[in-house]
């Protein structure tokens, strides 16, 4: 928004959502990372060296329960976020508004201040006449000398 009344004021734009924070970031990754962990423990990645049954189920288990957990917590993040933004737009479309009110009785008032200028008449104002004393001497001391 404009703060000079110079130029009409822009229409806010609506956004789908605001920017990431560091919270959203780190969720996202986290869930990622347990996704990536959870695969690898599906296919049994060599590099993941779970030895018995037992040990297998619980870790499998508690990976899909920690990914399910961080994605609806991912979910949440981006509807909050949304939300927000919703609710930005809203108070930036009552600013606009209100500036827009303003700018067009300014631009009202100036454009009566210019067409009551224009309609009065031009005041002539007579020009002084500057007589300097030396000026008036002049002629007279010129003809005593040629006397």
């Amino acid at each position: 928004m404009p703060k000079t009344f110079d130029r009409a004021p822009e229409l806010p734009k609506m956004r789908r959502r605001i920017g990431r924070d560091t919270t959203e970031l780190l969720v996202t990754t986290m869930a990622l990372t347990a996704t990536t962990i959870l695969f690898g423990i599906l296919i049994r990645w060599s590099f993941l060296d779970i030895q018995t049954s037992n040990e297998y189920d619980f870790i499998k288990y508690f990976f899909i329960g920690t990914t399910v957990v961080l994605w609806l917590l991912v979910i949440r993040l981006e509807l909050t976020a949304k939300k927000k933004a919703e609710s930005l737009y809203g108070v930036q479309m009552n600013e606009y508004e209100i500036m827009r009110t303003k700018w067009l009785e300014i631009a009202s008032k100036k454009m009566e201040i210019e067409a009551n200028r224009s309609m009065e008449p031009m005041k002539v104002i007579p020009a002084v006449q500057v007589v300097v004393e030396e000026e008036i001497e002049k002629p007279s001391s010129s003809k005593k000398k040629s006397d």
